[in-house]
């Protein structure tokens, strides 16, 4: 259960309050939208299957609890740390994958114009901003994550960002781990805890490229 206390903790993202029509507003709402793929073979053919990474089991995603993230600058960090787009992507696929004593969720999202570049900045900025931690609200409960730090990420795709942090519930404390991958318009959220194993992880990085 501990392992996978972040991957259902900030999931379905919200930003406290209405917001505007600024395009920094619309980088801190995490609603997909439907539509095709701009991706060649469809956004589905970049997704994890249980043949692309022995010893994991691979499964489409559940549905999660929502949160809201009280401070709007560091609102990208919490996407990100649970595997939530940033931004609006015109298209989603979300996997869980399992193994190695870590859980981890991978979303694929695909952008229109720089927007897969936009999310990754507005990550970078959050980071800046929020190194000292944050509050994040699930269904009612209160949760504190601190101590964000970048980590290393691997090379392979256009941009690459590793992110460490710990989330604190009723007085435990839990290590969370992201990594976000951007190929082109599309940008592979990873996130788990304690860890996510790096086999899973090249297993995305091949089928991404």
């Amino acid at each position: 259960m501990a392992a996978a206390l972040i991957v259902g903790l900030l999931t379905g993202c919200s930003v406290a309050g209405d917001g505007g029509g600024s395009s920094t507003d619309s980088l801190l709402k995490p609603t997909a939208q439907p539509g095709a793929t701009m991706r060649a073979g469809g956004l589905g053919s970049a997704a994890l299957a249980a043949r692309d990474a022995d010893g994991f089991t691979v499964s489409t995603s559940a549905g999660r609890p929502k949160v809201r993230v009280t401070e709007n600058a560091c609102a990208p960090l919490g996407y990100a740390l649970s595997g939530t787009p940033v931004g609006k992507p015109v298209s989603t696929v979300v996997r869980e994958a399992s193994g190695e004593r870590a859980t981890v969720t991978v979303v694929l999202a695909e952008y229109a114009s720089d927007e897969a570049r936009a999310a990754m900045d507005a990550i970078g900025t959050a980071l800046d901003a929020c190194t000292a931690g944050f509050t994040a609200t699930v269904d009612g409960v209160e949760h504190e994550l601190g101590k964000v730090a970048p980590e290393l990420a691997p090379e392979g795709t256009d941009q690459a960002m590793g992110l460490g942090a710990t989330v604190e519930r009723g007085g435990r404390k839990t290590p969370a781990k992201a990594v976000i991958l951007r190929s082109g318009n599309t940008v592979a959220y990873l996130s788990g805890t304690p860890s996510i194993p790096a086999a899973l992880l090249d297993a995305q990085l091949v089928k991404l490229s």
